[in-house]
């Protein structure tokens, strides 16, 4: 086996790494970020506790909404880049992995942040009886508009997947079943990682996306708190009154929408199961 080359970082300081990035964490940001990091041609080693595609963090399951309608304006361009690079890997896996939808958002007329986002995402306000009939049913005095290519579904765990077996065929290493409790700087620069198992893996740099365990992770390896506090939603299905099944589907242009009543609720078109409206 050839002696792996050394990273720009490595020449640098006259040693060598064994990998460029070492991403800890294979959910949907780890998985991007080895992605990215492989697609510039770095050498990335993305490391996961669990098996992949596990269900222990918050990057499964087949439903996730996008949405450009954010009250702070830097947020829209964001999402419509995102857009961009979706479709790009999508094209390049042959997966399918979003479903475009438009974005309905409602919400009590004097809500600041509801009225920001609608003026962020440049959603024009709708007559909800002539576009969606009598499924949406809301309050005097609130507002209902529409980002027409604003909303969408995300199929979670594919989304992992994807992005795993483009970092591959990037050359990106990936292994699972391997737990990092060690994180420190170097001897010669860059990170050295040490796994459960006692072995010590050397890059140039190191990113942590581990979710609802950065805060332990990081505390015992850096001794540092981050103010990280998972929080545990409430998803419920609610059954679609039979005959309207077709309506209110992604596939008849049914919107994801977010309601900034109290309490603030999201929701997607009937996909992940069908006759059934997932809320939030």
């Amino acid at each position: 086996m050839a002696a792996p080359a050394e990273a720009p970082e490595a020449a640098a300081a006259g040693c060598r790494f064994d990998y460029d990035v070492i991403v800890v964490g294979a959910g949907i940001r780890g998985s991007c970020a080895a992605h990215a990091a492989a697609s510039r041609g770095a050498r990335a080693l993305l490391l996961e506790r669990f098996d992949l595609l596990h269900h222990l963090g918050s990057s499964h399951g087949e439903s996730r909404t996008i949405r450009d309608a954010y009250p702070k304006a830097h947020y829209p361009p964001m999402v419509r880049l995102a857009r961009r690079l979706w479709a790009d890997a999508e094209a390049e896996s042959g997966y399918r992995v979003l479903t475009p939808a438009p974005q309905f958002s409602l919400g009590p007329r004097s809500n600041a942040s509801l009225l920001a986002a609608i003026r962020s995402s440049g959603a024009e306000e709708v007559d909800l009886a002539r576009r969606w009939g009598g499924a949406f049913r809301v309050p005097d005095g609130w507002v209902t508009a529409v980002s027409e290519r604003g909303g969408g579904v995300l199929n979670a765990t594919k989304a992992v997947a994807m992005f795993q077996a483009l970092a591959a065929k990037k050359g990106a290493v990936i292994r699972d079943k391997t737990e990092v409790v060690g994180i420190r700087k170097g001897p010669e620069g860059g990170v050295a990682v040490t796994t459960s198992t006692g072995e010590e893996l050397r890059g140039a740099k190191c990113v942590v996306t581990v979710g609802a365990w950065t805060s332990k992770l990081v505390r015992s390896v850096a001794g540092v708190d981050l103010p990280v506090q998972p929080l545990h939603t409430m998803v419920l299905y609610w059954r679609i009154k039979p005959g309207r099944e077709r309506e209110l589907a992604a596939e008849s242009g049914f919107p994801t929408f977010s309601s900034y009543g109290d309490p603030h609720v999201y929701s997607t078109p009937s996909l992940e199961l069908p006759g059934l409206i997932k809320i939030n």
